[in-house]
C-alpha cells in the first residue's frame, strides 16, 4: 500500500482510528513554560488530599491514571476524616522552590516544594506534552 492509498483509506474500526486521531505528542517549545502548571498542580493536589478542593478542578492537566490515583487517595482521606469527625481545614500553603528537568523533548519532570505551617512537602510531577498542552503522567507526594 503506497502513501496515496493509505491517505485515502477509510477508517472502519475504532482500533484503526487511533492511528489517525490518537494522542499527538507536542514539542516543549510549543507548550510554554511548565513551572506555573507544576506550581498549580502541586498546590491543587495537596489541597485535594486535604479535602478542601475537588479533583475535577485540575482534571484537565491529569492523565487518567493520575486522576484515578489522586481521586482514590482523596476519598480515603475524606472517609478517614468522616470517621473521626475532623473537619477539613484550609492549609496555608505557599509554593517554594520549583526544580525542573527535561529528560527528552516534550517531557518535563519537576519537584515542587509546598510549605505549610511547620511542614514542607515535596510533590514530584512528570509532565508530558499531549494534544497541545502539558498533562501529568505521574505524581508522587512526599
Amino acid at each position: 500500500m503506497n502513501a496515496v492509498t493509505a491517505a485515502r483509506r477509510k477508517v472502519s474500526t475504532p482500533l484503526e482510528s487511533d492511528d489517525y486521531f490518537g494522542m499527538e505528542f507536542a514539542k516543549s517549545a510549543d507548550l510554554g513554560d511548565p513551572k506555573p502548571i507544576l506550581a498549580f498542580l502541586a498546590q491543587s493536589i495537596i489541597e485535594t488530599l486535604a479535602g478542601i478542593r475537588d479533583i475535577e478542578q485540575c482534571a484537565r492537566w491529569l492523565s487518567d491514571g493520575v486522576y484515578q490515583q489522586i481521586r482514590q487517595k482523596s476519598l480515603a482521606s475524606n472517609r478517614s476524616r468522616a470517621e473521626t469527625s475532623v473537619k477539613p481545614l484550609r492549609p496555608n500553603l505557599a509554593v517554594g522552590k520549583i526544580s525542573v528537568f527535561s529528560p527528552r523533548e516534550g517531557v518535563v519532570e519537576g519537584v515542587v516544594i509546598i510549605h505549610n505551617i511547620g511542614r514542607a512537602r515535596a510533590v514530584a510531577i512528570r509532565l508530558e506534552g499531549y494534544n497541545g498542552r502539558w498533562r501529568a503522567k505521574s505524581v508522587a507526594v512526599l
